[in-house]
């Protein structure tokens, strides 16, 4: 750890202690806590976030934060919609300890939270699939460690999201990003399709295209001209107009693009050696499978890969995205058995285990079900398994129980008489979130939910604004119902819905 972070560690430490004496109220603790993604919840204790670049994440490092949840007497881990770990419910006295924890085993916080460039995401089977144009999460690693060394990247008008994205079929996320890298193969040269100025949120935006193609050695570049054109024009005065987005809103699609080319022209980057992050894909080779496991599971759970038909990969599916310290311990371990030395955290809260032959796919079923028996692991159920964000009962700007809706929603599912038919394809259609933050990414879903509360009849009751797309082939946002559902008539109207698609 560099003498500038401990310095930044030592201050926020100080800040902390101030706040257990009571000179320092919660609010006053956000303005040091917030730039390292430690937030209160509503239940007074704390909220930590670990970036985790790429949602890439080694089986030894998921081990170091199970040892520190033990040893701080935090709640639990929660893997988010943007692939980072937050660590919930950690007491206000251990924050300190957390975060040297983590961050001398190289699970940074810094700029998790506040108005900093937050957690860079990748496909999670970037490099894995068979659609795979190459390997984004090398880039997304050797970007990350660049923008650390940019101060400017921590002292922006609001947060800024970056994202790189492997196959056309993520091209929706990629546009709905401050700034994102889509890869593409031209002239048999390595690079990337360039979106800016997307987001959701309270005015969700599509981004507009910058580049069609640029070379893998111009990313640093283009995003070194972003974040100063975003430091230099982001509104500083009102929060709810800062991201970039309302700058294209503001100067119009052409203007927009013209400023950014004038920040990239005069913008040099002399290090050409991007990227120089490598990822070791291996596995290893298991013998004499047994053959006892769920054939449907096999459908909704495994994957081909680019690797031959003896390679797969496998989604974990999280229930809540939460996992307590022993349920990390054993992931880790049933990956070090029938996987490689890491997994990939999903953009739905799940797990991949990207390399397992094909062979050891029925001892790591037994594994999740014997071993892990207390989780639904292997999708049983829908409960626990609808995208939702961390919703009101914890987050303290939340205005509905999202996960409480999406259990709601689960069991309605459960009891269809197209379960089965469902759970191949349900998961990724269907988003809650409690608030219109968009922290389950609701707006891009098929069938997407945003809570608030509506006077109706003298009585202010729980509703939901339903986000229906058509058509997936398009690139482009849900759209709003123009009639709000109440919360308990919400997964009647989701079913009814789905019954429509399939």
């Amino acid at each position: 750890m560099n003498e500038e972070l401990k310095a930044e560690h030592l201050e926020l430490k100080n800040e902390v202690e101030k706040f257990l004496n009571g000179e320092l109220s919660a609010a006053d603790l956000k303005h040091s806590s917030a730039p390292f993604g430690i937030y209160q919840q509503r239940d007074d204790l704390f909220m930590t976030r670990i970036r985790v670049t790429g949602g890439h994440i080694n089986n030894s490092e998921l081990r170091v934060i199970a040892n520190i949840i033990d040893k701080n007497k935090i709640e639990y881990a929660h893997l988010t919609t943007r692939q980072d770990i937050q660590l919930q419910g950690v007491p206000a006295e251990n924050i300190y300890a957390t975060i040297q924890g983590c961050t001398e085993k190289g699970l940074p916080f810094k700029g998790g939270g506040g108005n900093t460039f937050r957690n860079i995401t990748a496909s999670p089977d970037s490099g894995i699939s068979q659609d795979s144009v190459f390997d984004v999460v090398p880039h997304a690693k050797s970007l990350n460690d660049i923008m650390f060394t940019w101060d400017k990247a921590f002292e922006l008008p609001r947060k800024l999201k970056i994202g790189f994205f492997s196959s056309e079929k993520d091209e929706l996320m990629a546009i709905l990003q401050d700034l994102a890298f889509l890869a593409k193969i031209e002239n048999g040269k390595l690079g990337f399709k360039v979106y800016g100025g997307g987001g959701m949120g309270k005015e969700s935006a599509l981004g507009i295209k910058l580049f069609d193609f640029i070379p893998v050695a111009e990313v640093t570049r283009c995003t070194l001209a972003m974040t100063e054109l975003f430091y230099d024009h982001g509104d500083r005065e009102n929060r709810n107009a800062a991201r970039i987005r309302f700058i294209v809103k503001r100067l119009g699609k052409e203007k927009f693009l013209a400023l950014f080319n004038e920040y990239f022209k005069k913008t040099s980057i002399e290090d050409k050696s991007f990227p120089a992050w490598k990822l070791n894909l291996t596995t290893s080779t298991k013998k004499n499978p047994e053959q006892n496991m769920d054939q449907d599971w096999l459908k909704y759970a495994v994957s081909p890969t680019r690797f031959g038909d003896d390679i797969v990969s496998v989604k974990i599916f999280i229930p809540g995205g939460n996992l307590n310290a022993e349920q990390l311990r054993k992931i880790a371990k049933a990956s070090d058995l029938y996987g490689t030395s890491f997994v990939r955290l999903t953009l739905g809260q799940d797990i991949i285990f990207p390399l397992v032959h094909s062979s050891a796919l029925p001892k790591l079923y037994k594994f999740l079900k014997i071993e892990l028996k207390d989780i639904d692991l292997t999708l049983e159920s829908f409960k626990g398994h609808i995208t939702c964000c961390i919703g009101a009962t914890v987050c303290k700007i939340g205005i509905l129980d999202s996960l409480g809706l999406g259990n709601a929603i689960a069991d309605k599912l459960d009891k269809a008489d197209i379960k089965a038919e469902l759970r191949s394809k349900t998961l990724d259609m269907i988003k809650v979130s409690g608030c219109p933050n968009s922290c389950s990414a609701h707006p891009a879903a098929c069938i997407g939910m945003q809570g608030q509360k509506k006077r109706i009849d003298d009585r202010l009751e729980n509703v939901y604004k339903i986000f229906i797309k058509t058509d997936t082939s398009k690139l482009a946002l849900a759209e709003a119902d123009e009639y709000l559902v109440k919360e308990n008539d919400v997964p009647d109207k989701v079913l009814k819905i789905l019954r429509e698609r399939l």
